[in-house]
């Protein structure tokens, strides 16, 4: 593990979340979309083909999910208040049991599954709604999105607007955000525009250097527009 990268307001460690968990101490929320399969090569839908990028070192069998990731998932959560992971419909009941579930409904599908097009993806909430705890009311627990990923190198980034309504919904203005998996750093582009510190780790030195210079892009128009 090398010394983080800090941009800003956010700080960047390449290296395994279990390694880093420790370092970091605590953190207001999580919010973290975990790895695809072995040779993924991006979303498709019905109006779309994959990107051709694909992960090259994780296949996503039960087994793998259980022992790999939902540990670094539960580690994760025992440091911050609350969180909200996307956790697949393959393995969904691989992760710990959530307080709270939603969906991201994609009208035109998102990727392929057994019975045609799946049209939603899960949304897993732990702890306690941030809003509702300070007495502002109830909010949705899912959304509808149209929005394509940009392509930037990661087989399956998450739009920013879909991470944008992830951090808002699970966060508020100031507080720290954790993504263990950031991957390309979509969650710390979207913190950058919600008003949130970020911390972000990521095991792939690939990944890791796309999600640097996003974040530093995302922290310059910031600073650009205020």
């Amino acid at each position: 593990m090398n010394s983080p990268v800090v941009i800003g307001n956010a700080t960047l460690y390449l290296g395994d979340c279990r390694d880093v968990l420790p370092l970091i101490g605590s953190a207001d929320a999580l919010v973290t979309d975990p790895p695809y399969g072995v040779m993924f090569a991006g979303s498709a839908t019905r109006h779309s083909a994959p990107s051709g990028q694909s992960y090259g070192a994780f296949e996503d069998s039960p087994e793998n999910v259980k022992t790999e990731i939902v540990p670094r998932i539960t580690e994760a959560l025992a440091i911050v208040t609350r969180g909200l992971i996307t956790p697949g419909i393959r393995n969904v009941r691989c992760y710990p049991v959530p307080d709270g579930e939603g969906v991201v409904w994609y009208p035109s599908g998102a990727n392929r599954g057994p019975w045609g097009f799946v049209t939603h993806q899960p949304l897993f909430y732990y702890g306690k709604c941030p809003y509702l705890a300070k007495g502002q009311g109830s909010r949705p627990t899912g959304f509808q999105s149209t929005e394509s990923a940009e392509e930037n190198g990661h087989p399956c980034p998450k739009p920013i607007g879909q991470m944008l309504w992830m951090v808002n919904r699970v966060s508020l203005p100031g507080e720290m955000v954790l993504d263990v998996m950031m991957g390309s750093g979509t969650t710390g582009v979207a913190c950058m525009k919600a008003g949130r510190l970020f911390t972000g780790i990521e095991i792939d030195p690939r990944y890791f250097e796309i999600a640097c210079r996003r974040v530093e892009d995302a922290q310059r128009q910031a600073r650009m527009f205020a």
